[in-house]
């Protein structure tokens, strides 16, 4: 009766501990209207933690390939963003040997990899969950500010990644963005969204 009694109140720690996450866990802002095309992205882009990095293949000949990958473009809490998708890849990776042969890559994202969709109680498929797809060439991050962007960001979304082994040459690509396909409402896609437009947003 007494490991009973003790199991039960462990229940019930666990219970509202996993309440209080829930509660305190932060939360991002509401989307931008829909009819700010350029806004949406960029929020996507800002408050997804994941992205789907499509390659073509350099073991299947011919077929594309496609992985889920950590991104953070500045920290979640706050505003601060370079619309840039950036990436944190061994060379020993797949995903790598892919861009390095051919550099041509696509980063999707989607309203539904944030909390937005799922609250609202809409379908993944709907055009009102957004989506948005970068499209361009992968490069290194070189440049000594960018890099402590990356950092920043990566770090303290994916804490994970800071500490990945040294000796597996962990490095941050970034995208050269030529395309960007969105949408994020009915009555079809925006193919070819204005890049220019697009880097000199500036989020509310």
């Amino acid at each position: 009766m007494a490991a009973s009694k003790t199991s039960y109140h462990a229940t019930i720690r666990l219970v509202l501990f996993c309440c209080l996450i829930s509660v305190t866990l932060p939360l991002e802002p509401a989307p931008p209207h829909y009819k700010d095309l350029v806004g949406n992205a960029r929020w996507m882009v800002k408050y997804s933690n994941v992205s789907i990095v499509s390659t073509h293949s350099s073991f299947l000949t011919g077929y594309p390939f496609a992985q889920n990958k950590d991104v953070a473009d500045g920290l979640y809490n706050e505003t601060l963003s370079s619309g840039v998708p950036i990436i944190y890849v061994s060379p020993m990776a797949t995903l790598t040997h892919d861009f390095i042969k051919d550099p041509r890559v696509s980063f999707t994202y989607s309203a539904a990899f944030t909390h937005y969709c799922r609250s609202q109680e809409i379908d993944n498929d709907s055009p009102t969950c957004g989506k948005v797809v970068l499209s361009g060439l992968m490069e290194k991050v070189k440049d000594a500010n960018e890099v402590s962007w990356a950092k920043y960001g990566m770090f303290a979304r994916h804490p994970a990644t800071k500490d990945w082994p040294i000796s597996h040459g962990f490095a941050f690509y970034k995208l050269k963005i030529e395309n960007i396909y969105v949408i994020d409402y009915f009555g079809g896609a925006t193919k070819h969204l204005n890049v220019t437009e697009y880097l000199s947003y500036t989020p509310l």
